[in-house]
C-alpha cells in the first residue's frame, strides 16, 4: 500500500489549472486523461480545488463511464470513504456516480454504513438507500 501511495504522489500536487486541463481532456475523450482522472477520483488528496474537480469528474463519469476496472477503482474508494466517514463537501457527486455505476455494491455499502457510530455516515447511508429505492420504484412504472 505504501508503494501505491508513493507512485500516486503527483496526484496530490495537481493545481487548479492542472485539474481544469485534466477535466477538459477527459471530456474530449483522451484515454490517458481518463486513466489519470479515475486515479485522481480514487486517490485521497486535499489540495486547492481537489474536491471540486473530483465532483466535476464524477458527474462526467456518471454519464460517460470509463472502463470497468477504472469504475471499480473509483467505486471502491467511494465505498471506503462512506464507510469510514472520510469525506467532505461535494461527496454527494461521488455517491451519485457510484450509485449509477454499481447500484448493488452501493446498496450493500449503505447497509453496512447504517451501523456506523457516526451519525453523519448513517445519514448518508440512508440517503443512498432512499435514492436506490426511489429509482427502483421509478423503473417499475
Amino acid at each position: 500500500m505504501m508503494q501505491a501511495s508513493r507512485n500516486n504522489l503527483w496526484l496530490s500536487k495537481l493545481t487548479k489549472i492542472d485539474l481544469y486541463q485534466l477535466i477538459e481532456e477527459v471530456k474530449a475523450g483522451n484515454s490517458d486523461a481518463i486513466a489519470k482522472a479515475t486515479l485522481f477520483v480514487a486517490h485521497e488528496s486535499f489540495g486547492l480545488w481537489h474536491n471540486r474537480a473530483r465532483a466535476k469528474l464524477c458527474r462526467h463519469f456518471k454519464n460517460h463511464p470509463p472502463a470497468r476496472e477504472n469504475c471499480d477503482q473509483m467505486i471502491d474508494a467511494v465505498i471506503q470513504r462512506l464507510i469510514d466517514g472520510r469525506f467532505s463537501e461535494q461527496f454527494i457527486d461521488q455517491l451519485s456516480m457510484a450509485i449509477r455505476l454499481d447500484p448493488k455494491r452501493m446498496h450493500a455499502a449503505a447497509i453496512a454504513a447504517l451501523t456506523s457510530e457516526k451519525a453523519y455516515v448513517r445519514r448518508y447511508a440512508e440517503q443512498v438507500i432512499h435514492i436506490l429505492n426511489s429509482s427502483s420504484k421509478a423503473q417499475l412504472h
